[in-house]
């Protein structure tokens, strides 16, 4: 899917965004608000992290920057959308829409490298993107009563301008726990002046960087891989931690998304030929093959071998802690035969990890 935006990458379209503020604001755009890291974080983290850190925990920060903006009545606010993030104010409905639906019926006719028939034929629904979420809707106009939505990803800055006074909450619809509020005050009232709100992020990403420093000592339970890892906040990390486990044979593995990671994983086992066709059509959409969504097998713990479904394939499917997608935070794998198993994550291919069986 390409959900995320990896903290080091941000110095390259740097220049561009630092450009928007002052453009927009000579439309009577009063202030600016960034979906995903803002273009300075990359310096910040040059300055906290090891150079080591970036390229072996990918880190990120889906969250947006502020997260509270204040404007009078008639006041816009820009939203600056870097990467697979959305801004929905749901009006009347108050909820952010789900990512990923049933968007088809009972899958058929999909088997496994020996050609055997999955489980999930005939047994579990079709599963892909909102359809919804493909583009904007709703205008650029907002009063709290009709939803406003920018789609996933827009290539140019989402406006809203705001009629009536109140405290508007705001989600991106890709990532659970990733909130914002826009509070508009009667005109005439006093509000920060957009410098000062553009100030505020330094302090955040700031304490974003110090957080996910921290987060690589954070404590696994036995026989446990996190896929992901999250601080305060909303940093995260995109990696499998830990990235090697040594087991003895018969012992089953728990995968989890632990708590406050926002993003969507997998722990897919398997020959990198057969994994890769499957990564593709996870990004591509808008449907999920059933083998990328779902579990390999019917029942928990999946048994591993070098021959499961004749190549050693075995995935816990997609896992997530959003509880408005129909997918479980955790699935389990019992390896029962020595060797080295490698694996990834078919949403970010570049989250890999190995399990060592004696």
């Amino acid at each position: 899917m390409g959900r995320r935006t990896m903290l080091w990458v941000l110095a390259g379209i740097g220049a561009v965004l630092l450009v928007l503020p002052a453009a927009a604001s000579a439309k009577g755009v009063t202030k600016v608000v960034y979906a995903g890291p803002p273009p300075f974080t990359r310096a910040i983290a040059k300055a906290i992290l090891p150079k080591s850190f970036a390229p072996t925990y990918n880190p990120d920060a889906p969250q947006f920057f502020n997260e509270r903006t204040t404007i009078n009545v008639g006041g816009t606010v820009s939203f600056l959308i870097n990467g697979f993030h959305s801004v929905d104010f749901p009006g009347s409905a108050k909820t952010d829409l789900p990512l990923i639906i049933p968007s088809g019926g009972l899958i058929s006719g999909q088997n496994d490298f020996a050609g055997n028939p999955f489980w999930f034929n005939g047994k579990a629904l079709t599963l892909g993107f909102n359809p919804a979420l493909f583009g904007p809707s709703g205008g650029h106009v907002y009063s709290g009563t009709k939803r406003v939505e920018s789609g996933v990803a827009p290539k140019k800055p989402f406006n809203v301008t705001f009629t009536k006074p109140g405290v508007y909450k705001f989600f991106c619809d890709v990532h659970p726990g990733m909130v914002g509020y826009v509070v508009v005050k009667p005109k005439g009232k006093p509000v920060p002046t957009a410098a000062q709100d553009q100030a505020r992020p330094v302090k955040t990403v700031t304490k974003d960087i110090k957080a996910a420093k921290k987060l690589p000592k954070t404590k696994i339970p036995a026989d446990t891989v996190d896929l992901g890892l999250a601080g305060l906040g909303g940093v995260e990390l995109y990696a499998m931690v830990p990235s090697t486990l040594t087991v003895n044979a018969g012992t089953v593995v728990t995968f989890q998304i632990p708590k406050g990671v926002r993003e969507v994983h997998t722990a897919t086992f398997g020959p990198q030929s057969y994994l890769t066709p499957l990564q593709k059509a996870f990004q591509a959409g808008p449907t999920f093959p059933g083998a990328a969504t779902y579990p390999s097998d019917a029942t928990m713990p999946i048994d591993l071998t070098p021959t499961s479904h004749g190549n050693g394939f075995a995935s816990t499917g997609a896992l997530d802690q959003d509880p408005t997608t129909p997918l479980p935070s955790s699935g389990q794998i019992d390896f029962t035969t020595p060797g080295t198993y490698t694996y990834q994550c078919l949403i970010h291919p570049f989250m890999h990890g190995t399990i060592i069986v004696k």
